[in-house]
């Protein structure tokens, strides 16, 4: 792992000091690691490696794509049709387009909420095992990953990393795609990965 950047070494070392000594802390660690939209598919290559790794220590690693799970929840909610017509309705009149997000968040809201469908998927898995969270950009602005994590720091008590591209501003800042307005608010921990 001493090839890998800084920031990927301690997220592991930070997820396996959380199951050290046999058994899990107390608190896991929920970490933002946020990256420049350009490195998107050199940092999906580190975090193989980080599986890898952390795989040899006997944490078990799954990615969700977020971006499956809006589109699952979009097909079963019965509304997919309906919402493509209306986004397309939505380029004469722009404003129409917030209709359209607001009926997404509602979808991803629930039942069976977005941090549902989520869990979901994590039942089976052993219970020495971490979580990372990708292609958060899908959710973009219909439902904030900040509201996501903190639903799942209530009923998930494994690591939790969300893969964010965009920027750090200031300490606690984030600005998606590094193009919004800084969103504050997060109960993670934010790593930020070095430049390359």
């Amino acid at each position: 792992m001493s090839l890998l950047p800084e920031s990927i070494r301690k997220l592991g070392e930070e997820i396996a000091a959380y199951y050290s000594n046999g058994h899990p802390a107390e608190t896991p660690p929920y970490i933002v690691y946020v990256y420049s939209p350009k490195d998107e598919f050199r940092v999906r290559r580190e975090l193989g490696d980080l599986k890898a790794w952390l795989g040899a220590r006997g944490v078990g690693c799954l990615s969700v794509s977020l971006a499956d799970l809006f589109w699952q929840a979009v097909e079963e909610s019965g509304y997919r049709d309906q919402i493509f017509a209306e986004e397309e309705r939505a380029r004469s009149d722009p404003g129409h387009l917030d209709l359209v997000n607001t009926s997404l968040g509602q979808i991803l809201s629930g039942p069976p909420s977005l941090a549902d469908r989520v869990l979901g998927l994590l039942a089976d898995e052993p219970q020495r095992s971490a979580t990372f969270l990708y292609r958060a950009g899908a959710l973009y602005p219909v439902y904030r990953t900040s509201a996501l994590l903190d639903d799942l720091r209530e009923r998930l008590a494994m690591p939790v990393v969300l893969l964010y591209p965009g920027r750090l501003v200031g300490q606690y800042g984030l600005s998606f795609m590094g193009r919004c307005e800084p969103a504050h608010g997060y109960r993670a921990k934010i790593v930020a990965r070095e430049p390359q």
